[in-house]
């Protein structure tokens, strides 16, 4: 079987050849599985909107053709295309944009004309089911980085890490009072792993004045190597959320990485994230969060270890890619 996996083109060529980008839910949606399919021939296809035809060609040259990060009008001419040549057409979908102005009718459009819609949770396919032909199968997304030995030993100043991408920055500004409250009873360092601008980085500048020692808050820009680097520097892992249909869709990947990592989270809810409650704290605030974490810090290294082996059971390259390959091949009527 042939399968191609058209995206919106953001790959990139890693230092040791393979190919590789910037954007996380390309890794965890299309590189990382593919790697681990086995027996199915598969291309990477970066189709932008004005490609040309041998680029097309080239795409629908299969007997399957995934989508992902579709989001162009353009992509809908191409899987229609890839239909009249009998190629089984897979939608994947991670975020709920059915309601954005800029992106609401391409992606309404493409879930309806796929034979499969694929999402990242159960919420994604929730809100997916509505426009979609047969009930959204969910592929979870894998995890990435190196596993790390579990640890809570904090020091004086509690090493606090957030990383993601620019566009989640408003659930951590909405949490910095909680913060801010937290750093009255000790001393916070916070870096903040993303893309650095120079407006955040006036705004690191900006709170590390303000509280003199108390709340010290840097900028670095993100790259995988950071990442992995920063996860095995810090304290904990804050990831704040606040209710918004975008938000209650996403996966539990940063969870995932942090714990694999060998780190405790403290997290605000999300559907994601219940599962991983019995070993980290997932509360309302951060700081009730941080506490907790605190009241626990000799079972913390323990609880973060069994985390692991749940993460292990579920969020490996390879039992993903099986979720991938019934999809892929239509094996029974839910495509798993």
């Amino acid at each position: 079987m042939r399968v191609s996996w058209i995206t919106f083109g953001a790959l990139e060529r890693a230092s040791d050849g393979t190919t590789t980008s910037p954007v996380a839910s390309l890794r965890y949606r299309v590189l990382i599985p593919i790697r681990e399919l086995d027996g199915i021939a598969h291309r990477v296809v970066a189709v932008r909107p004005d490609a040309t035809g041998d680029l097309r060609a080239q795409a629908l040259d299969a007997d399957v053709a995934v989508f992902s990060k579709s989001f162009s009008p353009a992509n809908q001419t191409l899987a229609r295309e890839a239909r009249a040549r009998g190629l089984r057409v897979i939608f994947d979908i991670c975020d709920n944009h059915y309601d954005d102005p800029r992106f609401g009718a391409a992606c309404r459009a493409m879930t309806a004309l796929a034979d499969r819609v694929v999402c990242n949770t159960e919420a994604m396919a929730a809100a997916a089911g509505a426009y979609a032909s047969r009930p959204p199968v969910v592929v979870e997304d894998p995890y990435e980085g190196p596993a790390g030995a579990a640890g809570y030993a904090p020091g004086a100043t509690l090493r606090l890490l957030w990383f993601g991408h620019p566009s989640n920055l408003d659930s951590l500004q909405a949490a910095m009072p909680d913060l801010a409250e937290v750093s009255r009873r000790r001393p916070l360092s916070l870096t903040l792993l993303t893309q650095v601008t120079e407006p955040l980085a006036a705004e690191c500048r900006r709170v590390s004045a303000r509280f003199q020692g108390r709340l010290d808050m840097s900028a670095r820009p993100w790259s995988l190597e950071a990442q992995w680097a920063e996860l095995a520097a810090c304290d904990v892992v804050i990831i704040p959320s606040h209710e918004d249909p975008r938000n209650t869709v996403k996966s539990a990947n940063r969870m995932v990485e942090a714990l694999r990592a060998g780190r405790p989270v403290a997290s605000q809810p999300m559907p994601a994230y219940r599962p991983f409650d019995r070993w980290t704290p997932v509360r309302p605030t951060l700081s009730e969060g941080l506490a907790w974490l605190d009241a626990h810090a000799a079972d913390a290294p323990a609880l973060v270890t069994e985390a692991q082996r749940y993460i292990e059971g579920r969020y490996a390259p390879a039992i993903v890619a099986e979720g991938w390959r019934r999809v892929i091949a239509d094996d029974g009527p839910e495509g798993r």
